[in-house]
């Protein structure tokens, strides 16, 4: 498809106005609830374009949308030579916490008869992002479970509605976003105190074969470490080492509001020399390590499934590498 200057310059004239709102209206961490669900597969692209409707129609169609799907229109900016923002806010209880305040930039290349030749409908930015992200983890969950599917439903309603205008060259590049509720760290728990938290884990471990390393807690630390051994020989001291970080937010009552269990051990650590008595107890290492393993996972899915986050699911992370593992290389340094 040939691009005519005019539409090169509103692609290249929204490429840097969506740098901009993503380098200061969405600007939440990596880490942040929202941002697990809510991303861009390239920001730069418009998400449609459309032609032979009205610049008035397509920013009716677009309000129309949003607002079908729960969003209430604010205002409209419009400024000669620059992208046309239409805003909305997302209503929501007030205990859980800001309304999100969303924008969506359009690009308007109008021919003689006013009519879109073309007009550009972009990514829906979240402008109060970060301060979404500064909110606690359960408001953040219960607010992103909210929000993602609604702008989901806002682009289908505008896949739907626009149709007939919609230029065939570009199609409709918006994919839903939301995929289910996703843990900021690992599995996750709520309405247990710290300490029985952190003991349930201790003899879900200890049942499969580690041996925990016991210390004092602090009964609200925001992250505490928990490390085992895992014997290499059983008829000698000293095992791998294996690590877990629970990483915490806690209610008025001082329980997980939540907890998250996050599997931190390093599989490439190195192991103690096997001897010629070991070598067998070294030759079978991994697969009794991946055995105790799983069932460890398996008790604490048993032991701990009345503390589950609501709408969160248990989930076993992938190992990164078996365990006694010679390094990865190092990546090499690209020279440009």
């Amino acid at each position: 498809m040939a691009i005519t200057s005019g539409v090169g310059k509103a692609l290249t004239g929204g490429f840097f106005l969506l740098g901009g709102l993503a380098a200061s209206a969405q600007s939440f961490s990596l880490d942040s609830v929202l941002s697990l669900n809510y991303r861009f597969g390239q920001p730069a692209f418009p998400a449609a374009a459309y032609r032979n409707i009205s610049a008035a129609e397509f920013r009716s169609m677009v309000r129309k949308a949003f607002q079908a799907s729960g969003f209430t229109f604010i205002a409209v900016d419009e400024q000669k030579n620059k992208s046309t923002i239409i805003q909305f806010e997302f209503a929501l209880d007030p205990k859980i916490g800001s309304k999100p305040k969303i924008l969506v930039s359009t690009d308007e290349l109008l021919d003689g008869r006013k009519k879109c030749n073309p007009c550009f409908l972009r990514f829906a930015q979240v402008s109060n992002a970060a301060e979404i992200g500064a909110l606690p983890w359960m408001a953040q969950y219960d607010l992103s479970a909210l929000l993602v599917p609604a702008i989901d439903k806002a682009y289908s309603n505008l896949e739907s509605s626009g149709r007939e205008h919609l230029d065939p060259s570009f199609g409709f590049g918006y994919k839903p976003q939301w995929k289910g509720e996703l843990n900021r760290f690992g599995n996750s728990y709520t309405g247990i105190s710290l300490p029985d938290l952190k003991e349930l884990i201790f003899s879900a471990y200890r049942n499969a074969g580690f041996i925990p390393i016991d210390g004092d807690i602090d009964s609200k630390a925001p992250e505490l470490g928990l490390t085992f051994s895992f014997p290499i020989d059983p008829a000698k001291d000293g095992g791998a080492v294996y690590k877990l970080s629970i990483r915490s937010q806690y209610d008025a009552n001082g329980h997980c509001y939540p907890c998250e269990v996050d599997e931190q051990y390093n599989p490439y650590q190195r192991l103690p020399p096997a001897g010629l008595s070991g070598i067998l107890n070294r030759a079978t290492l991994e697969s009794r390590f991946s055995a105790a393993r799983s069932t460890a996972f398996e008790n604490m899915r048993t032991d701990l499934a009345r503390y589950l986050r609501p709408r969160s699911v248990f989930s076993v992370p992938v190992k990164p590498a078996p365990l006694g593992s010679p390094p990865p290389p190092p990546t090499p340094i690209v020279v440009t």
